[in-house]
């Protein structure tokens, strides 16, 4: 028994349909896979914008630290100061030396002048050390939010990501071709 054109025609139709179906389920994983490829992206950026946003938060509590450590200092220097000039005052009035005149008032006169410039210099250090590191702080959190935009674009992204809408146009593509090909033989009425 011979296949006649027909039957090969009614079998072509068929596989074509199996096609379609099995091009339907690919369309729905393809879309899904890709749905939760956007999913991954994001949070993977979520926890670097989480990171960010501690490193922000470590690095403005290191800038309060070195505040504190600077003011520490000037609070060491300013008393080291004080004491030597109170050596040297009693050392002075000790030996009769008139204080206040000459050479006396001069010398007091400069250390006044050196400890006021020390303490100056370290005020001066201690503001650009706690402004840099708050200026790192701040790009840490400029980062932090950047993260954040970037991480919703791509949740927006994988909510678009529609496995019907892949599935539709499958069964659409599939349909037109079935009616391209006038059903492939299998509405035609037999002739009898």
């Amino acid at each position: 028994m011979a296949i006649t054109a027909n039957q090969w025609q009614n079998f072509g139709g068929a596989m074509s349909i199996g096609s379609m179906f099995q091009g339907f389920i690919a369309a729905r994983a393809q879309a899904s896979a890709e749905r939760y490829k956007l999913k991954s992206q994001a949070l993977s950026i979520q926890h670097q914008q989480d990171m960010a946003e501690i490193n922000a938060d470590m690095l403005e509590s290191q800038a309060q630290q070195i505040a504190r450590a600077y003011n520490r200092q000037a609070m060491t220097k300013t008393m080291a100061a004080g004491l030597k000039e109170g050596k040297a005052r009693a050392s002075f009035a000790a030996r009769g030396i008139q204080m206040g005149v000459g050479s006396t008032a001069d010398a007091f006169a400069s250390s006044r002048i050196m400890r006021e410039i020390d303490k100056l210099t370290m005020n001066a250090n201690k503001v650009k050390a706690v402004n840099q590191m708050r200026t790192r702080g701040v790009q840490a959190d400029i980062r932090g939010d950047m993260l954040g935009v970037s991480a919703d674009n791509l949740f927006a992204s994988a909510s678009a990501v529609s496995p019907m809408l892949n599935m539709t146009s499958t069964l659409l593509t599939g349909a037109a071709d079935f009616a391209a090909n006038e059903g492939y033989g299998f509405f035609k009425k037999k002739k009898g």
